[in-house]
């Protein structure tokens, strides 16, 4: 049993919660939960993450077609150019917005000839559930998406290539997660 676990093999196992899913899709991601779980306390290495990695995918696959069976086997259709998503901000992503907001609120705004832009608003906290505006899609069979995620504030987190999902870095649907 590893005595501690990797930072990555941690924030990898906050990928498999499954409380904020209605029930019918909880009772299909608890148990790649539980695995996941068990493979991190019990095996050691840079392969528990990569095969955490791969169970988390299973699992995004698993829910998902547990979400078209309840939908009566009709798969939602694939956003379109302007459609306006939510997205779920990764802990990097908070990170570095938050970053650049101090570096304007320790520096100020500069001088007005510099063509510095001062990036201010409310803080972005890790898994924070913001609207993001598709501006591509990608091949409809993989369903990933460019998005220009809007903060609270003057700027804005271009996220590039994102899967449908629930967990931090993923877009749902409107109402889908809340």
């Amino acid at each position: 049993m590893a005595a501690e676990l990797h930072p990555a093999v941690a924030q990898m196992l906050g990928n498999f919660r499954y409380d904020h899913l209605p029930a019918n899709l909880q009772e299909v991601s608890r148990p790649f939960h539980d695995l996941a779980h068990q493979l991190a306390e019990t095996l050691t290495g840079p392969e528990v993450t990569k095969g955490l990695d791969a169970l988390w995918a299973a699992k995004n696959w698993a829910v998902l077609a547990a979400s078209t069976a309840a939908l009566g086997g009709a798969a939602p259709p694939a956003p379109a150019v302007g459609d306006v998503v939510l997205y779920r901000v990764t802990a990097d992503e908070a990170e570095a917005t938050n970053r650049r907001r101090q570096d304007f609120q320790n520096n100020g705004p500069g001088d007005d000839h510099t063509g510095f832009i001062a990036h201010f608003g409310n803080w972005v906290q890790e898994g924070d559930l913001l609207p993001a505006v598709v501006v591509q899609v990608h091949a409809e069979s993989t369903v990933t998406c460019n998005l220009q995620v809007l903060l609270d504030g003057n700027d804005t987190l271009w996220a590039t290539s994102r899967a449908e999902g629930t967990a931090a870095g993923q877009w749902s649907r409107k109402g889908a997660t809340r």
